[in-house]
């Protein structure tokens, strides 16, 4: 996927929203991580004190998404609704998912952005509800 040079099309922007998400229900952990460049960022600016924030590099996010995935099972996304510009793709969601210690139910509502660049994410910003989290995590 060239996404350097104009605005990339919303089906390459789709693509990698559906990659992105399969691989997260799926749990598999390498493909995702194949939409990151190595020194990419991921960050949660809404996390509340105590929570990941900011990672920095495959080698943090590949760790987060490994205790990640010991902490919930994911069910299901939504289909996102997108805004795609040149290097960048927004997309708002909702996934459900379970956590493993207490069985709770977890909705989120997101609104991600990805910055892209030579079509591999070097950006991903996360926001979501604290206080969703918050709930289901206290058991």
């Amino acid at each position: 996927m060239d996404m350097t040079s104009g605005n990339f099309p919303e089906a390459q922007a789709t693509e990698i929203l559906k990659v992105f998400q399969s691989s997260l229900v799926k749990q598999d952990l390498e493909r995702w991580l194949t939409l990151f460049r190595e020194d990419a960022v991921v960050e949660f600016p809404y996390a509340p004190e105590g929570y990941t924030q900011r990672l920095v590099g495959i080698e943090e996010i590949r760790n987060y998404i490994i205790e990640l995935f010991k902490q919930m099972n994911i069910l299901s996304f939504s289909s996102p609704d997108l805004f795609v510009s040149k290097d960048k793709l927004v997309a708002e969601y909702t996934c459900d998912a379970v956590m493993t210690g207490t069985e709770k139910t977890y909705r989120q509502r997101y609104i991600s952005m990805f910055h892209l660049k030579d079509g591999k994410i070097t950006l991903f910003k996360d926001y979501w509800n604290p206080t969703v989290l918050l709930e289901v995590a206290q058991g």
